[in-house]
């Protein structure tokens, strides 16, 4: 069969019939745990865009592309940054290891191209145009002429592209409004020819096309041979199949193609495109060729339809026999359709619907399609293989082929193509970073770059970086935190993580081949750590010192900035201490007293309480305890021992002394967090805030986080948050400046809510209720920087890093009594 490309140029392609398309690829679009009216939003979206078309041509490709998990990984490598190069890659090596084991080599994601048939029919029409089109027109007649008879090269007129590039762009804008798309380029429409001519295990990012041409002012040339060199294979068709060799490998492909659609497909639930990603666990390519039937010409073949079928039943009226149920069924049908058409001025749209589906062997491939049959069988549509013609079905696929047999078209309108789900998708994550599991409802790996949400990349719907782990006790979330932070650091960040339940203290043990890079400060009441966390000794600057102390003192006392008569005389005293050679909160008392004043007697009365508490040592300073928390490590973990916690749902004044001690602790870390993301802006650095609830429920500790979230953009730093309910996160203001959303399994309906609201799902969907309801221990709904959302499975991989995160409590050991003799 004769190839039907003549010429490419950008994402332009000419086909032997003259005919022009512009291609694109559809960057594919969140459609997991969407509810039945967002699902409505996108499907008007694309049935518009489907329809701002009258007249013309599409080709829509769902291509099962590949890529290499080594070749990913090893990409990812290049990411790496820092002294731990050499262990990062020890890591990412033995994952790969792994994952080519459990996986395989190769990885599928699929891509969506759709091409538009270019129509010049805009330009004012002047004696000037009607010279220069037959001037083209003439050099085209030349140009093919030479092309047929003399040889292996094809001239394209430079005139014309500028033309047709000039309506594609048009047409970029256009379909820019609904979607995102991307021009396609050479490498694309090489890989997609490669592809469908047997190629296997090539990464598509890979991919390079060399096509050479030769420019002059007037003309392009192409050799071609360079054209078709994507082709180069070896083609037996048998009788329902066709074997492809290309190189030293072999496949057998076979086509099925829409027969009949014998049913209503109910939207939603007939998201063909969008449900075989997760279907099959095999690579399937779709080829969807469509001619558009004017309104005019659509209502002309209806009402022709209706006149044979109204024959029909005349005819069965005066043979005094009955109407069959078919053709009353069709004329109903035909009615509607005449009344919608007629209505709406829509067009009709011809369609050829062919797939695409290969195996190593015939068995294989068999095997294969008839998992496809039934799979369009449970949808009410009807797939065939026809006998003898796969080399046309074939030829279905290539950019800018016209359709081959019209024996198995269907007339259908733009609600049809709009259902079935193109462009939706189920990825998650980065194309490569740190690989940190995989996705649970498709299989696919899950590659995440912690720092890139700040670098403004075209597609991401946040430039936040920080993050916010979710869920009830024993879902996963401490453990997949500690991982997410762990391989963060190890591809070059810094991490601060407050630890007040004092889990990370085996790190340096466990992790003991990094251990002079991870930094464990335990805070207990021992006498050497007095005063360590008093705001005049942890924080380096002595304003910022002065602010921490006036928000510790009044979160302690009660003290509100509104109260005239308390509020100016601590104040006051604070001032004081501040000016002093030695500042420390324990002179506060004694300036206060020194002022003797009934207010200040009792100010002094109520800070002194709280300093009998063992623990409470940390926070009072006479002033000469020195700076010994440093943060020269690439990881340092603040333990701070005997504190006690409020529970989530108690109000400020509900907490006992040791309650309020322990969140004011929490309060004066967060704030030396924030001089640590200060620190090089080139640094990407993490503030894991472990139990982020106790801090958050106070208003210190709330304009604290919002201080830490807001600034770590600029400061290329994240926030990471680990609290059990997305409620605890306060107001929009915070909730929109977290980029990656990990929610663990949760019982308790309300926080379910609380949850899918946080995520931009539908809090009232059961299916969304449940699915969150039933995930598994390291199983989480997460949302990426691009907006897609999924399910994600944690995949630690190393046992040494399980045993270092895991938080559960050690099994008891089974002892066995001696026999007794």
């Amino acid at each position: 069969m004769k190839f039907p490309i003549k010429y490419i140029e950008d994402n332009l392609v000419w086909n032997t019939d003259g005919e022009c398309f512009a291609y694109f690829e559809l960057i594919p679009y969140n459609y997991s745990f969407l509810s039945p009216e967002q699902k409505q939003q996108v499907h008007e979206n694309f049935r518009q865009l489907i329809s701002q078309n009258r007249d013309g041509k599409l080709h829509l490709l769902q291509l099962a592309t590949e890529a290499s998990v080594r070749d990913t990984l090893d990409r990812s490598k290049k990411l790496v940054k820092g002294t731990l190069k050499d262990i990062a890659f020890q890591h990412i090596d033995g994952q790969a290891e792994a994952l080519t084991e459990n996986v395989g080599d190769n990885q599928v994601d699929y891509r969506f191209f759709i091409g538009f048939k270019l129509l010049l029919n805009n330009a004012e029409v002047t004696a000037k145009s009607i010279f220069k089109d037959m001037s083209l027109g003439i050099r085209d007649f030349f140009a093919e002429f030479n092309t047929t008879f003399a040889g292996d090269f094809f001239t394209m007129n430079n005139a014309e592209v500028e033309r047709y590039a000039k309506s594609a762009k048009f047409l970029a804008e256009k379909i820019g409004r609904r979607f995102k798309v991307r021009p396609l380029d050479k490498n694309d429409f090489g890989y997609l020819l490669e592809h469908l001519y047997g190629m296997t295990g090539q990464d598509y990012d890979d991919y390079e096309y060399h096509l050479p041409r030769k420019k002059s002012k007037r003309d392009t040339i192409i050799k071609r041979y360079d054209l078709i060199k994507p082709t180069r294979s070896l083609i037996e068709q048998h009788q329902r199949s066709i074997k492809i060799t290309h190189g030293l490998d072999s496949s057998y492909v076979t086509y099925l193609t829409l027969s009949d659609i014998v049913g209503e497909l109910e939207f939603p639930g007939s998201e063909i495109f969008y449900f075989q990603q997760s279907q099959f666990d095999f690579p399937i390519d779709t080829s969807l060729n469509v001619e558009i039937v004017t309104n005019k010409k659509a209502l002309t073949k209806v009402r022709n339809k209706k006149k044979e079928l109204k024959d029909l039943d005349e005819h069965a009226y005066q043979s005094g026999n009955e109407t069959t149920r078919g053709v009353s069924d069709a004329l109903d049908s035909v009615d509607e359709l005449e009344s919608n058409l007629d209505q709406t001025k829509d067009a009709m749209y011809k369609i050829s619907y062919v797939i695409r589906v290969a195996g190593r062997s015939e068995d294989e491939m068999k095997r294969r399609a008839d998992q496809l049959l039934d799979f369009y069988d449970s949808l009410n549509i009807k797939p065939v293989r026809p006998f003898g013609d796969m080399l046309g079905l074939h030829s279905e696929f290539i950019p800018a082929s016209k359709r081959y047999i019209n024996d198995y078209i269907q007339y259908v309108t733009s609600d049809f193509i709009a259902s079935l789900g193109f462009g939706a998708t189920q990825s998650l994550g980065e194309k490569e970073g740190i690989y940190i599991g995989y996705n649970v409802d498709t299989g696919r790996n899950v590659y995440l770059q912690p720092d890139i949400a700040a670098q403004g990349i075209k597609g991401t719907v946040t430039n936040a970086l920080s993050a916010a782990f979710l869920g009830s006790l024993g879902g996963g979330k401490s453990f997949s935190n500690n991982l997410l932070v762990y391989y963060a650091v190890l591809y070059g960040a810094q991490a601060l993580i407050l630890d007040p339940k004092s889990e990370r203290t085996g790190w340096a043990e466990n992790l003991d081949f990094m251990e002079n890079e991870i930094n464990i400060v335990n805070l207990t009441s021992e006498e050497q750590n007095r005063g360590l966390l008093d705001p005049y000794i942890i924080l380096s600057n002595l304003k910022d010192s002065e602010s921490l102390a006036v928000d510790t003192l009044t979160f302690l006392t009660g003290i509100s900035s509104r109260d005239a008569a308390r509020f100016p005389t601590l104040r006051k005293a604070i001032r004081a201490v501040t000016q002093a050679p030695e500042p420390g909160l324990l002179k506060v008392i004694d300036e206060l007293r020194r002022e003797d004043t009934p207010i200040a007697r009792n100010i002094a009365d109520h800070i002194e309480s709280f300093t009998d508490y063992d623990f409470a040592a940390l926070l009072f300073s006479d002033g000469t305890a020195r700076r010994t928390i440093a943060l020269d490590r690439k990881i340092n973990i603040v333990q701070i021992a005997d504190l006690v916690l409020p529970d989530a749902d108690k109000t400020q004044e509900e907490y006992i002394t040791a309650e309020m001690l322990s969140v004011a602790m929490l309060m004066i870390i967060s704030t030396f967090a924030i001089d640590f993301i200060h620190q090089d802006r080139a640094q990407f650095k993490i503030v894991d805030l472990d139990e982020a609830w106790a801090f958050l429920n106070v208003a210190q500790g709330k304009a604290l986080s919002m201080k830490l979230i807001r600034e770590g953009r600029s400061m290329n730093a994240g926030v990471y948050l680990v609290t059990q309910n997305a409620d605890d996160l306060l107001d929009e203001k915070m909730k929109n400046n977290i980029a990656q959303k990990f929610a663990f399994r949760s019982t308790d309906i309300t926080e379910i809510k609380n949850t899918l609201n946080f995520f931009g799902l539908d809090a009232e969907d059961e299916g969304n209720q449940n699915r969150l309801r039933s995930l598994d221990n390291g199983e989480c709904l997460f949302q990426d920087i691009w907006g897609h959302v999924g399910v994600l499975h944690f995949d630690y991989i190393f046992e040494h890093l399980h045993h270092a995160f895991d938080t559960r409590p050690p099994k008891p050991v089974e002892v066995i009594a001696d026999d007794e003799s």
